[in-house]
């Protein structure tokens, strides 16, 4: 295994903050060192200094991307937290759907944002649950062509797997049940892909969460889980921010089970929905 000398990762861990808001401290050099060093090799690089040389230059996108590639967390897995998905199909949906309903409020569609999709679970778990809560009752109007999803994530490879919808048979254990599996995908020798008809509701590409968002908005619902804890309190905070910008006022805000809002309390409504919590920006105002 390569050495990793601490004034080298110090100078990485400073590239990967600065280009993706991932904070690193000391104890991460091992974990920096495990994921680049197969990088440094495919590159035909002598050692980490020569990494960071290259990284320096300007015409270093390519290696720039790669680098994030290894570097973010790509765990994920279908419907995680079932209670939270539960929550959403029995209360966000149908107040996001009711404004289709209402000429008053402008609404021609409704917009959801998987704002850290890694390989695309998350975004195809919000397609099945909008095609069954769509067929579940014949007094919902809300059609499933009135829905559509953005899929982000800041990593080129982990946006193509979403892009092709290709899952493995460990994928599809994690999350699914079985009647999901037989209803929204098909078998294709050692793996399942995802159900066209559904995939036309995902729109997927790569999007850095320390860019402001406002171009990719409004949104009624924004999922963001599961990501801040890999931020330093000031990365946070900024990026409370451009979600609150990217929302419809009465949009609604997802994080992880373990975040918060990070100073951004004030500016948001806390709403529980059986064990978890919701935030939503207020209608007016806020």
């Amino acid at each position: 295994m390569m050495e990793l000398a601490g004034h080298t990762f110090r100078e990485l861990a400073s590239l990967i903050h600065d280009e993706t808001g991932i904070a690193l401290g000391a104890d991460k050099s091992y974990l920096v060192r495990h994921r680049l060093e197969p990088l440094v090799r495919s590159e035909g690089l002598e050692n980490f200094e020569a990494l960071v040389q290259r990284l320096r230059m300007r015409a270093a996108n390519r290696l720039r991307s790669a680098v994030i590639d290894a570097i973010t967390v790509k765990e994920t897995r279908f419907f995680r937290d079932h209670a939270f998905f539960e929550g959403l199909r029995r209360h966000v949906l149908p107040e996001c759907a009711s404004k289709l309903e209402k000429p008053s409020s402008g609404t021609q569609r409704v917009r959801m944002w998987s704002a850290a999709s890694s390989t695309g679970q998350e975004a195809c778990s919000l397609a099945m649950l909008v095609r069954e809560f769509t067929q579940e009752s014949a007094a919902n109007r809300a059609r499933e062509s009135q829905f559509s999803i953005l899929a982000s994530d800041i990593s080129v490879e982990a946006i193509e797997l979403a892009k092709a919808g290709s899952y493995s048979k460990s994928d599809v254990d994690r999350g699914l049940s079985e009647e999901r599996l037989k209803t929204h995908f098909r078998h294709s020798g050692a793996r399942w892909r995802f159900d066209e008809s559904l995939s036309k509701l995902i729109h997927f590409r790569t999007f850095n969460l320390l860019n402001s968002p406002a171009e990719l908005g409004p949104f009624d619902l924004i999922l963001c889980r599961n990501v801040m804890i890999y931020f330093d309190e000031k990365t946070r905070l900024r990026v409370c921010r451009g979600l609150y910008a990217a929302l419809h006022p009465g949009g609604w805000l997802a994080l992880g089970s373990a975040e918060s809002l990070y100073g951004m309390q004030e500016r948001f409504e806390t709403v529980a929905i059986g064990k978890n919590v919701l935030y939503r920006k207020p209608q007016r105002g806020g």
